[in-house]
């Protein structure tokens, strides 16, 4: 039985693991790339602003494009925005301030350059979508239009200023099976808190709640208070508090024995994955310890 869990838990990281979307560098790098294929030998880029919710995200997404571009074939000259600004101030002027596909075009045929490349970065479905555009500078038609996705990260949180932004509390409810039985396995249910300390390191409290019904002898319940400390160690999302995380127990278990009480020292550890979509989140977790042995369990609730 818990060789099975264990497998069940695996394969559920993994499922997570391949289904987790790119970052923001693998996807300027690929844009990089598929731009550089348009190229011709010695071509001369200019790269204009892509369009985001913050200024230190659009320089972000210019210079890495540059130097990604550079990095896949150094013979390109990318004209530098210094250069744009000049002559983009000159046509701004002369089209009372009117900023089009048609003034990027006649930016870039006055730097000499024989590409312009331009986009927009966009929230979209739990992540971001990045829209590249390449247009050939003499005749004005598009090269590729592409869309590329990628996934929340901490460096896309800074890059928008909101890094320290992240639900901190969870609450929420266990169901479980564990080993505080005499012969087989035991039921158990109960409530879970925690509270984020650090982007990746939680602290707080669980109580639950089993019973032995396969003992025939003797009715036995078994009530354990745990303190936790848990680390995430990594999060495929790239989203706070969440992903893969080794938890420490510690804690306190009454056992009532045919109306006897019995108090034991508990204390173990847990791995577990902890999957969230908003508001809510969702956890299979496996443990080992004392007395309990081991358990296997999932807990789903709310996030604040």
């Amino acid at each position: 039985m818990n060789k099975r869990i264990v497998i069940v838990l695996f394969y559920a990281l993994c499922y997570f693991s391949l289904s987790a979307k790119e970052k923001i560098d693998n996807v300027i790098a690929r844009a990089a790339e598929d731009i550089v294929q348009k190229c011709d030998a010695k071509s001369i880029l200019v790269i204009d602003d892509f369009e985001s919710p913050t200024q230190k995200m659009t320089l972000y997404i210019r210079e890495q494009l540059a130097d990604s571009i550079y990095a896949e074939d150094g013979l390109l000259k990318l004209v530098t925005r210094e250069h744009m600004d000049i002559a983009e101030k000159e046509l701004k002027f002369q089209n009372s301030g009117v900023v089009s596909e048609k003034t990027i075009l006649s930016v870039a045929e006055r730097l000499g350059a024989r590409f312009a490349i331009f986009g927009k970065l966009e929230e979209f479905n739990s992540g971001f979508i990045l829209r590249v555009r390449m247009l050939d500078v003499k005749t004005g038609a598009y090269l590729f239009r592409k869309t590329y996705e990628f996934g929340y990260s901490q460096k896309t949180a800074q890059l928008l200023g909101n890094a320290s932004s992240y639900k901190k509390v969870a609450v929420g409810g266990i169901g479980e099976i564990n080993k505080n039985s005499i012969e087989f396995i035991a039921p158990a249910a109960g409530l879970s808190f925690d509270f984020s300390l650090w982007r990746k390191l939680s602290v707080g409290g669980k109580v639950l709640l089993s019973y032995d019904y396969h003992e025939k002898q003797n009715q036995i319940l078994t009530i354990e208070t745990l303190g936790t400390l848990r680390y995430y160690i990594v999060s495929f999302s790239g989203e706070p508090v969440s992903g893969i995380y080794l938890e420490a127990q510690a804690g306190v278990s009454s056992l009532l024995v045919d109306s006897k009480l019995k108090t034991v020292f508990n204390a173990g550890g847990a791995a577990g994955y902890r999957f969230t979509l908003g508001s809510f989140y969702v956890e299979p977790e496996i443990r080992f310890g004392y007395p309990y042995m081991c358990g296997a369990g999932l807990a789903a609730g709310m996030r604040f």
